[in-house]
């Protein structure tokens, strides 16, 4: 009889050894589950902070974009798109565009395509006739397609909704011919845009 009741009681032990060992390990798992995932939002908020605050050299719009010299419009040319960089280059001959008559000399433009309106992208309409907006004789400018705001080639503001000139972006030559356009440093664009040409030879 006592020899049948001590295997019972040792299968009873072993198995309240089990149940207990589980438990432990239950406890184990989700204390380190815990801390994982708390470890793991503790690091993505300080790579978020530290992503925000570096001083990293960003590139295309918001940084600096280099137009090469075979890309810059020759004077009176038509404005050239750069995509990259969300702007028109312009390079205007003489007081071309200066329809206010600011007294602009001639040089490079670096136009903000974003209307200052509502944000549409404006672009440039060749064969847009100025006898439309007061302007008879000059054909090609710039057309905002939402609301009608025209612009003259120097990004002047002659017609429309729109509360200001387009903005101009902070352009420099460098020796080799190209151009850097600092997309991130953008002027609020006024009837004195021509006189913010860069001179390029």
């Amino acid at each position: 009889m006592a020899a049948e009741t001590a295997p019972r009681a040792t299968g009873r032990i072993e198995r309240a050894r089990q149940i207990e060992a589980r438990k432990l390990a239950r406890r184990s798992f989700l204390r380190v589950s815990a801390f994982a995932g708390l470890t793991l939002f503790t690091g993505s908020l300080l790579a978020s902070f530290l992503g925000f605050f570096n001083l990293r050299r960003p590139t295309g719009f918001g940084g600096t974009v280099t137009v090469t010299a075979d890309r810059i419009p020759r004077p009176g040319a038509d404005p050239v798109r750069i995509p990259e960089g969300k702007f028109w280059l312009v390079n205007l001959n003489g007081p071309e565009g200066d329809v206010l008559q600011v007294g602009g000399t001639g040089g490079l433009l670096a136009l903000y395509w974003k209307c200052p309106h509502l944000g549409c992208t404006v672009p440039w309409n060749p064969a847009f006739n100025g006898a439309q907006v007061n302007f008879p004789g000059i054909i090609g400018w710039f057309r905002c397609p939402c609301h009608g705001s025209t612009y003259s080639k120097a990004g002047v503001r002659v017609y429309g909704p729109a509360p200001r000139s387009m903005d101009t972006m902070r352009l420099t030559v460098n020796a080799d011919g190209s151009v850097n356009v600092n997309t991130g440093q953008i002027t609020s664009g006024s009837s004195e845009n021509p006189l913010r040409e860069v001179p390029y030879a």
